[in-house]
């Protein structure tokens, strides 16, 4: 587990800082424009405990990986532990949910000095609506159905 799992830790680190971040600009610009809602606040932490938990979860991906390992070679099993690669699932992930504050963190910005929008590679970003409607993800009806087994 070594170094690349050091590397997880500390680009964890990172997403957290990123998600701290996010949040607090996102805060700020609610502020500036008048718009702070405790339910918007809440659902925003919701959003970061799922992340958090993605985090969590590569974490035991990459633990169990290494304890497989260490059992099959237990076992006698050496050829076949030794063929099983480091996942740095932790590294991926928070690489992934960094990015993903960092475009968060870019609208939140551009709300607090709209000065910044003019930059080349902000204008890329849709405009920042606060009163739009939550983009939370959600499964459809009849997808749910199916996959329950009961049609």
């Amino acid at each position: 587990m070594g170094f690349l799992f050091h590397l997880g830790l500390l680009s964890a680190l990172v997403a957290v800082v990123a998600m701290a971040f996010d949040y607090l600009t996102g805060y700020l610009g609610a502020y500036k424009d008048n718009t702070v809602q405790s339910g918007k606040m809440r659902e925003g932490l919701w959003h970061k405990g799922g992340f958090l938990g993605i985090m969590l979860l590569s974490v035991l991906v990459e633990i169990g990986t290494e304890v497989l390992k260490h059992d099959l070679a237990d076992i006698g099993m050496e050829s076949i532990a030794g063929q099983i690669p480091y996942v740095p699932a932790l590294a991926a992930m928070s690489f992934i949910i960094f990015w993903i504050e960092v475009n968060s963190i870019a609208e939140n910005l551009c709300v607090l000095n709209p000065e910044l929008k003019k930059l080349s590679f902000m204008k890329r970003l849709k405009e920042h609506d606060p009163a739009a409607a939550d983009m939370t993800v959600e499964i459809e009806d009849e997808c749910a159905v199916g996959a329950e087994g009961s049609e």
